[in-house]
């Protein structure tokens, strides 16, 4: 055999191993099912675990709520002394109020007619009353009836009646509001007392801001119109009293403190003088403080 033959022989059938690719294929394709559930138990292991940790965390939300609703349970009743003490105050803050009231219906009336009010009619020229017919008739010169000067004093009488009636309403009209605006104002400040300590110039912005629409007679020294102080007050300071205690955590007003006594003026004192005292030291920011000044002015 010469060489050419054995270099044949030697590679016959060399080509024919190529075809058993085939078997290869179906390997991966058997080998694909137990990673699909290797996957599906790797999926199922922390499922379970996070609805082990959702049980853990539920049970510890359920024993902080019992501990609210034993505070709950322990408020009282009010008791008799404490339903006496309520009405007592109440009662006592109504005599006050009503005191305090009429004392400033009186001095608005003062101011506004320092000659007094009267209900008898008087004569323009002679300046004489006219309480009977006679009187009118007499006021005429004669040239009235006694019948007619009945009639004319009847309804010119319940024209001054009311009027005067008109007057006096006005007057604790103009008093209850120059009352409610002192004291709503003493008690804003009192109550927005730690907003306006945080935030100094707050004061005096929200003081400006209401006496816009407050009508005060500097003459006379009242309050003819004015919103509601407290009213005024809490929507205007809403966004600071929420920005104060979101970021201090505590409360941005004062708790709300019990009506102190009817304080004695000048006349219920020993001394002549009714000096109570030396006087306050101005403070701009003191709402209620300025607000006294203003008044005083026109007294």
């Amino acid at each position: 055999m010469d060489a050419d033959e054995e270099f044949d022989k030697a590679f016959e059938g060399f080509g024919e191993d190529k075809e058993p690719v085939t078997p290869e294929v179906e390997v991966p394709k058997e080998e694909e099912k137990p990673v699909e559930e290797v996957k599906e138990e790797a999926k199922e292991e922390p499922v379970k675990e996070e609805k082990a940790e959702e049980k853990a965390v539920e049970e510890p939300v359920k024993e902080e709520e019992k501990p609210v609703e034993e505070v709950k349970e322990e408020a009282k009743p009010l008791t008799r002394d404490d339903l006496k003490d309520v009405v007592s105050n109440l009662l006592n803050t109504e005599r006050s109020s009503s005191k305090e009231l009429e004392s400033t219906t009186n001095d608005v009336l003062e101011k506004y007619y320092p000659d007094g009010l009267s209900n008898v009619l008087v004569d323009e020229q002679s300046g004489k009353e006219l309480r009977t017919p006679q009187d009118v008739v007499d006021a005429a010169g004669g040239q009235m009836s006694t019948e007619e000067a009945a009639q004319w004093l009847m309804n010119e009488q319940f024209k001054l009646d009311k009027q005067v009636d008109k007057i006096k309403t006005d007057a604790k009209t103009i008093a209850e509001t120059t009352v409610n605006f002192k004291r709503d104002a003493s008690t804003a400040v009192e109550k927005y007392e730690p907003l306006f300590k945080a935030y100094p110039k707050l004061q005096e912005k929200v003081y400006e801001k209401l006496m816009k629409q407050v009508k005060i007679d500097q003459d006379k020294g009242v309050v003819l119109s004015a919103p509601d102080v407290m009213e005024f007050y809490s929507d205007w300071l809403e966004p600071y009293q929420q920005a104060y205690e979101f970021g201090k955590q505590q409360p941005a007003t004062n708790p709300e403190s019990k009506p102190e006594p009817a304080k004695p003026t000048a006349e219920d004192r020993m001394d002549v003088s009714g000096d109570g005292g030396p006087a306050p030291v101005n403070d701009p920011n003191d709402f209620a403080q300025q607000l006294t000044k203003e008044l005083a002015k026109g007294a």
